[in-house]
């Protein structure tokens, strides 16, 4: 975006856009809770009917599930405005996927049921019979380097074969702020890790990870899409997805401090920075 970003309270931002779309780490809560002014900003766009949506790249959980999770932490958001990384896991098997195809995906309960619903069947990474499809939605329900090895040595092994797996990232973050002072692995570590370790093994031809959530187009063409305006702002932590993928798609974008994106690693990427800058959600 064009010139430097502009420091606004969250009431000046919200006056000038008619919808809003919120990271959830980072922004509306940390692993400690939710963040100072969150419960209020919900209450208060709920309160005007001004249309919202929890865009967030995590993959771990459902709908359902992200909004009851949201809900015991007194902010009022329904399934409905809930859009995640793991909602783009089904349309996009459907790209390429034949019901019955299979997949190898790692996550929780929920990221499975979510290739389910385009029809694959979910399988363990096997060197006999190599999956159709290789999803990586999140970093936990699972034996992180067991099947971190037997993914890669399928993957591996498929190729071989001349029947490479597709590769899909729900999560792209590569960490996220546990609070304050404090960062966890995510999601798209693990993707590096395959990437960078088929790279050594296959060499220049090796397959990577397509990415679904943020910076990924298809997520917030959807997020668009679902309110029915691009007058919308994205509130995010990370300057590498939450950011530059909303700027991608015309969006205007407002980046809150405190998370991972420091206000002179904002300053420093000039087009690719965000519209604004906030230090809280608090008025």
């Amino acid at each position: 975006m064009p010139g430097a970003p502009l420091d606004l309270n969250f009431a000046e931002l919200r006056s000038r856009h008619t919808a809003i779309f919120f990271d959830a780490y980072g922004v509306l809560i940390d692993a400690n809770g939710a963040l100072p002014g969150a419960v209020d900003a919900i209450r208060a766009l709920n309160a005007d009917r001004q249309p919202f949506l929890i865009v967030t790249n995590d993959a771990s959980r459902s709908g359902n599930s992200a909004a009851a999770r949201l809900q015991r932490l007194h902010l009022d958001v329904s399934p409905s405005q809930i859009l995640s990384s793991g909602m783009m896991i089904a349309p996009a098997l459907a790209e390429t996927v034949r019901p019955g195809d299979r997949a190898v995906v790692l996550g929780p309960p929920d990221s499975a049921d979510y290739a389910r619903s385009a029809g694959v069947v979910v399988v363990e990474p096997t060197l006999e019979h190599p999956a159709d499809v290789v999803v990586i939605a999140d970093e936990g329900g699972f034996d992180l380097l067991d099947t971190m090895d037997d993914t890669l040595s399928m993957i591996v092994a498929g190729t071989a074969q001349g029947r490479t797996p597709r590769l899909l990232l729900a999560n792209p973050d590569l960490i996220y702020p546990a609070g304050p002072g404090s960062f966890g692995i995510t999601a798209g570590s693990l993707a590096l890790v395959i990437e960078q370790s088929l790279r050594r093994i296959i060499g220049p031809t090796a397959p990577t990870f397509e990415h679904l959530g943020k910076p990924a187009r298809r997520i917030f063409t959807e997020a668009i899409a679902r309110v029915g305006t691009s007058n919308a702002v994205m509130i995010g932590d990370q300057l590498e997805t939450d950011i530059i993928g909303a700027n991608s798609v015309g969006l205007a974008t407002a980046l809150m401090l405190g998370g991972v994106t420091t206000r002179a690693a904002a300053l420093a990427a000039g087009t690719d920075g965000p519209t604004y800058i906030m230090t809280t959600l608090e008025v």
